[in-house]
């Protein structure tokens, strides 16, 4: 009796949570597109049921409630890398109810999402770079700006933190700039993947993909574009670089 009561407790601790391929998620929360062609709604959770409509990337959708036992899914996004996860019970802003590959949603916006396009410096000149007001949007500034040590050839090294543990940081001068995002410990290395990809890589050609040890590389044909996802200590980081 005590094992069946133990049991019965721990389900109602984890009820109202999944945890899958994109972090931990509950019953309620409204989470974004990341799917660069949007995303299936289908009547089913499976990849054969019928389809209601495509949910366009970047929009909203609610978790509904759907118990415990959830069924699988993945997608081989280039050899070596394939994104895991689950179908979930979703609602989407227009109202329709069905279901969704989960591997593709996420707690975070979309890097399309930013009020001001891509120009860091739309609103005044402390706006940042793109990745820190990408950070911005989802948990304000922690602090000021912090400088960093720099080599002769270096014209600006910084590093700004958030409230919710997020820090970016800044490394700019001759031959190229480079940018890293240190994410919260809720982010995971496929979110990161898809939101990096989207922030960086949209207007490189001729991408080249690979995955080793863990870490996955993108450069693009021209080598002036490179992104690169890690886990470290847990927690994962976006590293961005672009040659003059």
């Amino acid at each position: 009796m005590k094992t069946n009561a133990l049991f019965s407790l721990l389900v109602l601790i984890l009820l109202p949570s999944f945890a899958f391929s994109i972090g931990t998620y509950a019953v309620g929360d409204k989470l974004t597109v990341h799917a660069a062609n949007g995303l299936i709604l289908r009547e089913t959770a499976a990849p054969t049921g019928a389809k209601i409509l495509t949910v366009e990337y970047g929009a909203l959708v609610t978790v509904q409630a759907e118990g415990l036992k959830k069924t699988p899914h993945s997608v081989t996004v280039f050899p070596g890398f394939t994104i895991k996860g689950f179908w979930v019970k979703v609602k989407t802003a227009a109202g329709k109810t069905g279901f969704v590959f989960d591997g593709y949603l996420s707690k975070y916006k979309t890097p399309g999402s930013l009020p001001n396009g891509d120009d860091p410096n739309a609103d005044d000149a402390d706006a940042g770079t793109i990745q820190e007001r990408y950070l911005q949007m989802h948990s304000p500034r922690k602090g000021a700006k912090v400088n960093l040590p720099k080599g002769e050839t270096r014209y600006d090294r910084y590093k700004v933190a958030y409230t919710n543990g997020a820090e970016v940081e800044a490394d700019m001068g001759e031959g190229g700039s480079a940018y890293t995002i240190k994410f919260n410990k809720e982010m995971t290395i496929e979110e990161a993947y898809l939101i990096g990809k989207a922030m960086w890589m949209e207007d490189a050609e001729n991408i080249k993909s690979t995955i080793s040890k863990g870490v996955i590389s993108l450069l693009s044909g021209d080598e002036l574009w490179a992104m690169e996802v890690s886990v470290k200590a847990g927690i994962v980081h976006l590293l961005m670089q672009h040659a003059d």
